[in-house]
């Protein structure tokens, strides 16, 4: 019999049979909605498992394989980042005026570096730029009205070689030589220059510069300590001698470059270094 207990269910309207079959068929839709639901999102969770894994254990072979570079002397490669502080203290340095009796002595600069270095047991070789913006702009010679300033840069690009004399469980110990070229930059600036008057872009630099070039080379020592499988921090000293042409450059507007002759740099520095197993 039917709930109502007035025919067998077998003899109910066929409406009434239609409206239970249809919950059925939705009950029955929904669980299978769930299920599927739940089978994308183990499949997702699957895959991105998948992916992630070979991921990890690429990074975790390299870095077991940095880590075997380093301790058992096998070739590897490596990229240095520096920062310091370089200075010239002997230099003649001559922002205002043609006049000798106008030089300074000395120059302070922020340096930044960056070398490609190759590493085989104790030996390393490579290549890299160092670059570095004087602290503070000098006045340079004309009318008061001009407000002219002067401001120095250095670039160098140079290769270098190293031998690698101490190891002290995770810290190792270094010497060696640099030589390449060298470039100074002498910029002199207007008011106008350094604040337009408008927005307006015209053709041309906004600074008289002049480029001083000669030869460097040099000594440096330093060290580096490691802190992860591919990483290392240290501290370098760096020594390099300048040979810069005698007769100073002279820009259009009269300005004299800053150096010449012989100059001698020092910079000391930190430095973080990344390594990768060939």
């Amino acid at each position: 019999m039917s709930p109502g207990g007035r025919y067998p269910t077998s003899q109910a309207p066929a409406n009434a049979r239609a409206g239970r079959g249809g919950r059925a068929a939705l009950a029955g839709r929904g669980s299978a909605r769930a299920a599927s639901s739940r089978g994308a999102a183990c499949a997702a969770a699957l895959a991105a498992l998948l992916i992630s894994a070979p991921g990890r254990a690429d990074e975790s072979r390299a870095a077991r394989r940095a880590v075997a570079a380093r301790e058992r002397g096998f070739p590897y490669t490596m990229v240095e980042v520096s920062s310091g502080v370089m200075t010239l203290p002997g230099a003649d340095v001559c922002p205002v005026s043609l006049s000798p009796g106008a030089c300074e002595q000395g120059e302070t600069s922020v340096s930044l570096g960056i070398h490609n270095l190759y590493r085989f047991r104790d030996i390393g070789f490579g290549a890299g730029i160092f670059w570095a913006a004087t602290l503070a702009s000098d006045a340079a010679r004309g009318a008061r009205s001009l407000q002219r300033d002067h401001a120095r840069s250095y670039f160098m690009l140079d290769g270098l070689f190293r031998y690698y004399a101490l190891r002290i469980r995770s810290s190792e110990w270094w010497a060696g030589v640099t030589v390449g070229g060298v470039v100074v930059n002498d910029s002199w600036s207007v008011e106008a220059d350094r604040n337009p008057y408008s927005d307006t872009a015209y053709v041309g630099p906004r600074a008289a510069t002049i480029g001083t070039e000669g030869v460097a080379a040099g000594l440096a020592i330093g060290g580096d300590w490691a802190f992860a499988d591919n990483w290392s921090v240290g501290s370098h000293i760096r020594y390099s001698s300048w040979f810069l042409p005698e007769q100073r450059k002279v820009s259009p507007t009269g300005d004299l470059a800053s150096l010449s002759e012989r100059v001698d740099m020092f910079n000391i520095g930190v430095l973080i270094a990344y390594r990768l197993a060939l």
